[in-house]
């Protein structure tokens, strides 16, 4: 088939089931969103204070992990919930490449989504939330806050590698690497 075949069917697929999708979207923007903006604010800490540098450093590994964590869960639940939709697919003559690789194309698009508006939204409120941390801790320099391109980049960076690994992990044929064939297994 048409490679063009499978972006349509990923898009359509991505509209009728917006129900789904679209609350996954929007929490994987507000996760890229917190990531950006406490990596932001632990690279243009206020103040010279160590302490606050160690803190800040500390909650966006924190927040590495939970992002980590949660973008598998809510993924594995969303094609736990196409199941049907998935079987009907293979039903009508889909195999599991052709599958595999609709499904990666709604993780790309999903995944570009989330990235591009959690990096723009946490672009608009960084500077908010770095106004608020000095008003916080009382500090009154003129420092100017500054976005960093290396920054972005490491978001960018490292939601690519958590939406690629989560679409390897969901949408790999395990069980051709592994040699399994459990449609013949015997109960």
């Amino acid at each position: 088939m048409n490679r063009s075949i499978y972006t349509k069917l990923a898009i359509s697929n991505l509209k009728n089931n917006r129900k789904s999708y679209i609350p996954y979207v929007l929490t994987a923007i507000l996760t890229v969103m917190m990531y950006y903006m406490m990596a932001n604010l632990a690279a243009n800490s206020p103040m010279n204070q160590e302490a606050l540098q160690i803190i800040l450093s500390l909650s966006v590994h924190v927040i590495e992990i939970f992002a980590l964590i949660f973008l598998f869960y809510t993924n594995s639940f969303l094609i736990k919930r196409r199941k049907r939709e998935i079987g009907v697919y293979h039903i009508l003559g889909m195999g599991k490449p052709q599958l595999a690789k609709m499904l990666v194309i709604e993780t790309v698009v999903t995944g570009a989504v989330s990235i591009l508006g959690g990096i723009f939204f946490g672009t608009a409120l960084a500077k908010l939330m770095y106004a608020l941390l000095k008003r916080m801790i009382h500090y009154d320099d003129k420092l100017a806050f500054r976005m960093s391109w290396e920054i972005a980049g490491n978001t960018v960076l490292f939601f690519t590698l958590i939406f690629a690994s989560d679409c390897g992990w969901h949408h790999f044929p395990w069980d051709r690497l592994l040699h399994c064939d459990y449609d013949k297994r015997t109960t």
